[in-house]
């Protein structure tokens, strides 16, 4: 959604009126409703997969496939509540629709039932157990194997409850932040400064949240830390219905009379698609118990986009536009690549990849031009991304469970709670973001700041380094076989700095290299792209999945991450140095793009 940021402004607010400290207050409205939202959001995501494992005993690899599912289409539903927004509803009527749904899915996720138990195998029954499948097991039963009993009911409330934030975040999310950049003109001075100033709102929100919601559900109760994750959406929505007179219209649809149509009998347009949304909750209270098919919608609509980006850059300066040759490539690329979307066997990943490099080899010799040039560059780049959004985002899964099992967090009396770990990353953010905005000024001035391609090959180095500084903390553990919390504050560091030179870059870098007609479509393959990491980080975390019967026994789990994590750091430093190799290529590429 950010290049809609970039070039959705098109009114010119009068300036100086409605100004608080030099920018438009319906800045701050904004700063205050994101800051909110992801309160409420981080709040709730590094409390997950420990109140699913800890609360409801799920399985390591049942919470991960939960998570995964989840994050997937946080990251994936934005495109179609952008695009809702910009034909029909206007961008106010989206978030206050998204941040109504998050209010309702926060505060339900504070239900939490009664906790699941746990019978061990050779238990003998004193009194019969209702099973989750709803059978009987009869009292005075020996039990031949593990069972444990789960609130279903809760359960049900959960899965709507994450339905709900998944669908109100899609409408939230790319709307607030294209609001901000109607606020100023075109070329207005002061839109750089105003979105730092959005930024921190974000990190702020993040920062507070993974600290205050993590205490209280580890401490006082999951409930409490979910509450609190509701209540903090709730202002957030307060602020933004109490501040929308200073968005100056805006925000506003574009045709207010289409909405009023009707679509469904006596039901207009906007009341259908408001109807349309909540309906699909039901469809997505499905998915994100289904993490596989997620998965391979996720990599089926990825090889369609990149083909397809590809192939209109060969294609669209042509009047006529019917290269047989290059639509039949793509259209062979695009089936090999859902062959092994569909079957992942790896024999037809290598097909797809031997495809891919005759289509673009041959887009090289009878289309090239720049364009087609630059776009093939940003479809390395975004397929680089998945690398590092894999590792990176291994804070909200394995590396929480990392924390929670290995590692020392005793801080003077008391203890540093797990999920609180994952305030770091923002909180680095916040300390680090302007010193490198700085650096990379000083570097430019200078001849010396490196080129986009160098950067993402940086970003995913560091992100490998991370797992190495917590491969070599494992050479250390205390006398209880706990590894020092210094050790994971420097994989945060590290996994921060990598953030640093690969995100803002890359938002950058799609909006200067894809063609214009396409930047939109450009930018959704770049969120796709960052979707689909979210269910391979958790598949990742399954690499390293502890039986419950084994999650006391640090020894052996600090081994298992500890192996883990080796994996990940070789497989980072691995994919960084290859990017790097062909950076150079990429720069030619990218002929004269900086």
């Amino acid at each position: 959604m950010s290049s809609n940021v970039a070039d959705a402004t098109t009114a010119s607010p009068a300036i100086g009126s409605g100004e608080l400290l030099g920018h438009p207050k319906g800045l701050y409205i904004c700063f205050a409703t994101e800051l909110w939202e992801r309160f409420s959001f981080y709040g709730m995501k590094y409390l997950l997969l420990l109140y699913l494992t800890k609360y409801h005993l799920f399985t390591d690899s049942a919470s991960y496939d939960i998570l995964g599912a989840y994050a997937g289409l946080v990251y994936a539903l934005p495109l179609l509540g952008g695009l809702l927004a910009d034909r029909y509803l206007g961008m106010r009527k989206a978030v206050v629709f998204g941040a109504i749904l998050l209010c309702f899915g926060h505060l339900l996720m504070a239900v939490e039932g009664h906790q699941a138990v746990s019978y061990p195998a050779g238990t003998l029954l004193n009194q019969a157990i209702t099973l989750n499948d709803g059978s009987v097991i009869a009292a005075g039963t020996t039990l031949t194997k593990n069972v444990i009993i789960q609130d279903v009911v809760a359960l049900k409330v959960f899965f709507f409850a994450l339905a709900l934030i998944t669908v109100g975040v899609g409408f939230l999310k790319p709307n607030i932040s294209t609001i901000v950049g109607q606020l100023y003109p075109k070329n207005d001075s002061r839109r750089d400064s105003g979105f730092t100033i959005f930024y921190m709102g974000i990190n702020t929100g993040s920062f507070l949240a993974t600290l205050l919601c993590g205490w209280l559900g580890e401490t006082y109760g999951w409930g409490y830390g979910f509450g609190a994750a509701g209540i903090g959406m709730l202002i957030g929505l307060a602020t933004f219905l109490w501040g929308q007179k200073y968005l100056q219209g805006l925000a506003e649809p574009n045709r207010p009379a289409l909405l009023k149509e009707k679509a469904l009998g006596p039901i207009s347009k906007e009341w259908a698609i408001y109807l349309g949304s909540i309906a699909s909750l039901a469809v997505v209270w499905f998915l994100i118990q289904s993490e596989p098919v997620v998965h391979l919608a996720q990599n089926t609509l990825l090889i369609v986009a990149i083909v397809g980006l590809i192939l209109f850059s060969m294609l669209h300066k042509d009047s006529k536009g019917k290269d047989a040759v290059a639509i039949g490539l793509a259209a062979i690329t695009a089936a090999l690549g859902l062959l092994w979307a569909f079957t992942n066997v790896d024999i037809w990943l290598g097909a797809m990849l031997l495809g891919l490099v005759v289509f673009i080899g041959y887009g090289f010799i009878r289309h090239y031009s720049e364009e087609f040039s630059r776009t093939v560059v940003l479809m390395v780049l975004i397929t680089s991304t998945i690398v590092f959004w894999a590792l990176f985002e291994q804070s909200a899964g394995s590396m929480t469970l990392y924390a929670d099992r290995v590692l020392d967090r005793s801080f003077g009396d008391g203890e540093i709670r797990a999920s609180m770990f994952g305030s770091l990353n923002a909180g680095f953010l916040m300390l680090l973001a302007i010193p490198f905005a700085m650096l990379w000024l000083w570097l430019g001035k200078r001849g010396w700041e490196p080129s986009t391609p160098v950067k993402f090959s940086l970003g995913i180095i560091l992100a490998g380094l991370g797992f190495g500084a917590l491969v070599l903390g494992a050479e250390f553990p205390n006398e209880a076989g706990k590894v020092a919390a210094a050790w994971l504050v420097l994989a945060y560091l590290l996994h921060t700095i990598g953030e640093l030179c690969l995100s803002p870059v890359g938002l950058s870098a799609v909006t200067k290299l894809s063609i214009g007609k396409v930047v939109s479509v450009s930018m959704g393959t770049w969120f796709l792209a960052t979707a689909l990491s979210e269910t391979v980080a958790t598949r990742i975390g399954k690499m390293a999945a502890i039986a419950p019967e084994g999650s006391s026994d640090v020894t052996s789990t600090l081994a298992t991450y500890t192996a883990l994590y080796e994996n990940l750091m070789w497989w980072g430093l691995a994919a960084g140095a290859v990017l790097l190799v062909i950076s150079p290529l990429l720069k030619k590429g990218m002929c004269g793009i900086r």
